[in-house]
């Protein structure tokens, strides 16, 4: 399409960061996306030209070692979960700063995108903050067998296989893109701790105090990835900013189920994502 363009971002890593640009008309704010786990950023190329029809200029990216910005076998490559934040995601928004030094920058992240965005120590710039389905991923939320089969994923399954494969295959077990052997550790490391990355990380790396703006955090009933309180005890460590949480039933949308995914599916254009956009233009 005319209105994309690829970009390739530098970062302070021997790697790049492949984002597209989805260009608007009107050009009044910027929106950049932060992706989910393992999910190419193509998956939100639908949505991003909605926001371009709307007045926004969109970037998203791949993560250091997924889809574009994936360069050599994972076997030879690695990154861990934190560079995610403090290299790719902190690096992606200093190149749309230096792109649009007068522009409103806004932000929508999606599950881990929302863990990792709190890590980044660019984030004071951003004006706008939607949170989908972002989340404690500590076993303890979930109920019944997900409560278990969780438990097992962080301390058995993904560091006994990645340990195996020397990266996280992905693809066979969660039918997402494979992950980096690091990244894969640690998001493993963050699945066990109760506290998620705040008894991890000193203070200096944690930087969810600097978003001041107003913050939109999103759950949806039977998400098997983000039950309503792990998503509630997420959106309440952005302290600062103004905060509204939204909890959507589906019946409300003429669906049978959202999911932790659907959100982005184009069926819902005329419903959820118009609320996105009433969120973005605040």
């Amino acid at each position: 399409m005319k209105n994309i363009e690829i970009h390739s971002i530098k970062t302070d890593l021997p790697y790049s960061i492949i984002s597209k640009k989805y260009n608007s008309a009107q050009n009044d704010s910027i929106v950049f996306i932060c992706s989910a786990t393992g999910v190419l950023q193509g998956y939100y190329s639908k949505f991003a030209s909605f926001l371009s029809e709307h007045g926004f200029t969109v970037y998203t990216f791949d993560y250091g070692g997924i889809g574009l910005s994936k360069k050599q076998s994972l076997k030879n490559f690695d990154t861990t979960l934190t560079n995610w934040a403090t290299n790719d995601i902190e690096n992606v928004i200093k190149y749309i700063k230096s792109l649009h030094p007068n522009k409103k920058i806004n932000c929508l992240c999606h599950s881990i995108g929302g863990q990792l965005i709190g890590l980044v120590p660019s984030n004071k710039i951003i004006h706008n903050l939607v949170l989908v389905t972002s989340q404690n991923i500590n076993h303890r939320f979930w109920k019944g067998f997900s409560k278990i089969q969780t438990f097992l994923n962080y301390h058995l399954l993904i560091p006994t296989v990645t340990y195996l494969y020397g990266y996280l295959p992905s693809k066979r077990i969660m039918k997402m893109e494979n992950l980096p052997k690091s990244m894969a550790f640690e998001f493993a490391k963050w699945g066990r701790s109760k506290n998620h990355v705040f008894s991890l990380k000193g203070k200096k790396s944690l930087f969810h105090h600097q978003i001041t703006g107003n913050i939109t955090s999103y759950s949806t009933e039977n998400d098997n990835f983000a039950p309503k309180e792990a998503v509630d005890w997420m959106a309440k460590k952005y302290e600062n900013g103004n905060n509204v949480r939204k909890h959507l039933i589906a019946k409300n949308y003429n669906v049978k189920s959202i999911g932790h995914f659907g959100f982005f599916k184009s069926k819902f254009k005329d419903s959820i994502w118009l609320e996105f956009l009433s969120d973005l233009q605040q």
